[in-house]
């Protein structure tokens, strides 16, 4: 009996596991085409084009933050 639930226990630590790490036959697999590699570096371009253009309209600030301001 103590042999089964030992047993029992190692199965079910190692199921846990194994449901973590992804088990490795379902990862979505395949290779990208080149094409595909094309369109993800114009798309990486363009979002990072647009997060500069954000970032240019914050203004800058002209006062040092101060993090216990709200508590005093």
């Amino acid at each position: 009996m103590r042999k089964l639930l030992i047993a029992l226990a190692i199965m079910l630590v190692s199921a846990q596991a194994h449901a973590q790490m992804g088990g490795g036959k379902h990862r979505g697999g395949g290779r990208q085409t080149s094409a595909g590699d094309a369109d993800k570096q114009k798309r990486m371009a363009k979002e990072e084009a647009a997060a500069k253009a954000a970032m240019k309209t914050v203004p800058d600030s002209t006062e040092k933050y101060d993090p216990w301001k709200i508590g005093k």
